[in-house]
């Protein structure tokens, strides 16, 4: 069994074992909890995990201390008079962790998302396509990178370039995991949060639910979820604009149909034919699947009605043993982990995911998870159904 932690939103200040004071609330300088990363420590160096996972915001402003602090936090051991925190891992050969920037790592001491200079000089750049491999207990683990900090001088917005959604080939007997920063999806029971998600979460949301990825990691809204929905689950739950006739688009008030969008977990807009028909849910996922594994297809756009879309698709789907394989991908469940903040201090509540892999005897990976939440001056156990927060 394999068991990997992952944290999110640490946003450390200027000096990691310093609390808040009044300069660092001036100006939007309020970073970690001392206590709570104190604790935070405390679990990781006492706890038995093999990898730790840890998707973006290490820093509040992007400050070099604070990237200094964070590294020599994770690879070594500081030393404070009688305070001594730091996981050690640049000695240690069981015990792994992968990182990937998110939008206040790219503030580099301002305000806004501007430059990553800071950051890669203690982590090094995410490059388009980038993927590390990690053998863990003879397991293989391919960890997926993904920055999602925009250079773009906004203060939340992010997104994922084109070229970094490349196409893969993923083996059944390897373990493959994708790390961002920004969500692409909603998680159940929360208010949609437009003004702090990708740009382009359409196009990163179809990309993922259609690698085959095993796990997707993320963080940046403060919120937990974590949950190992199938890709049929997920892709039914994407938003359906054929469900709201034009007539009622009209009739509607504005605030109901920004409503309805909240309903889903998954949100991204389809294509649709010339005439305006849009595709099934079902077709277009069809659609998106073939196109990742490499198919040359034609978009909705490119027919007249909706009509020469689907033929195409019934064409190539019950080609050879098309049919059986696009059943196979939409039963594959994805662990979906969406970490709060693990020490940051404003935050409403602070926690983090450990992750247990393992295989069955068919060989199949099986995936479990416990949720962890900061309370009574320490990390305990959340209650396993409690999934949403």
């Amino acid at each position: 069994m394999i068991r990997i932690v992952h944290i999110s939103d640490l946003h450390i200040s200027e000096h990691i074992l310093r609390g808040a004071n009044a300069h660092s609330k001036l100006p939007h300088r309020y970073g970690h909890d001392l206590p709570t990363f104190l604790d935070l420590d405390r679990f990781l160096r006492e706890s038995d995990w093999d990898l730790l996972l840890i998707t973006g915001d290490v820093s509040r402003i992007g400050n070099k201390e604070s990237f200094e602090s964070v590294r020599n936090w994770i690879e070594n051991e500081l030393v404070f008079g009688a305070t001594r925190v730091g996981l050690n891992l640049s000695k240690s050969d069981s015990r792994h962790y992968v990182i990937v920037p998110g939008n206040h790592d790219r503030f580099n001491g301002a305000l806004v998302q501007n430059s990553l200079t800071n950051y890669t000089q203690e982590f090094g750049a995410v490059a388009p396509g980038d993927v590390k491999t990690i053998k863990i207990k003879n397991e293989t683990i391919n960890l997926h990178l993904f920055d999602s900090s925009a250079n773009n001088w906004s203060f939340a917005y992010g997104t994922i370039d084109q070229r970094c959604m490349i196409k893969k080939n993923l083996r059944d007997d390897h373990i493959d995991l994708a790390l961002l920063h920004h969500h692409f999806l909603q998680p159940p029971k929360h208010p949609r949060e437009i003004s702090t998600e990708l740009t382009n979460s359409a196009q990163v949301a179809s990309y993922m639910l259609n690698t085959g990825f095993d796990g997707i990691f993320f963080g940046h809204t403060h919120k937990g979820y974590i949950g190992r929905p199938s890709v049929e689950i997920l892709s039914g739950l994407l938003n359906d604009r054929r469900k709201i006739p034009r007539f009622w688009t009209r009739m509607f008030p504005k605030y109901f149909l920004r409503k309805k969008d909240q309903d889903g977990l998954v949100s991204y807009e389809r294509e649709s034919a010339k005439n305006g028909q849009l595709p099934t849910l079902s077709t277009y996922f069809d659609y998106l699947y073939l196109r990742q594994k490499g198919h040359d297809l034609a978009s909705p756009a490119s027919f007249n009605s909706i009509r020469g879309f689907y033929d195409q698709m019934k064409a190539v789907a019950t080609a050879g043993t098309m049919a059986q394989e696009l059943e196979a991908a939409k039963k594959k469940q994805i662990l979906i982990s969406l970490a709060p903040s693990a020490c940051q201090a404003e935050a409403e509540w602070n926690g983090f995911h450990v992750i247990e892999v393992s295989r069955n005897s068919d060989n199949a990976i099986e995936i479990d998870w416990n949720r962890y939440e900061f309370k009574n001056g320490g990390f305990s156990l959340k209650p396993h159904d409690e999934h949403v927060s």
